[in-house]
């Protein structure tokens, strides 16, 4: 019988954070020009998150696939708490239906030291 690492079994380890702030952002790309002024462009919607995890904060940044009016997930709402864990530069949200959502983390202050 052979012994498979417990690592294969192993559920993400996720921590409660809480959401303190969403600001969306828009960034407009144009794509062309008459005469100088803008034709045609589109949008790019971008919501950056604040989340507190412990002592830590982290700016994280979330794109949506569709653009630019997908709704947020239900359970995004500010001072609410989340469940969350961190990966190298990414933060993974869990969702209320056995999903996640991965966004990117921008800002990531440190503590100062005395």
């Amino acid at each position: 019988m052979t012994l498979l690492p417990a690592t294969l079994f192993a559920q993400p380890a996720y921590q409660t954070g809480t959401l303190l702030g969403i600001e969306r952002k828009v960034k407009i790309t144009p794509m062309t020009y008459v005469f100088n002024v803008v034709a045609t462009y589109y949008e790019t919607v971008t919501y950056e998150l604040q989340v507190r995890v412990g002592s830590e904060i982290y700016f994280s940044d979330y794109t949506p696939d569709i653009q630019p009016n997908w709704p947020l997930p239900s359970e995004w709402e500010v001072n609410r708490p989340l469940a969350v864990r961190t990966d190298k530069h990414r933060l993974f949200v869990k969702l209320s239906y056995d999903s996640e959502i991965a966004t990117y983390i921008a800002r990531h202050p440190h503590p100062k030291s005395p």
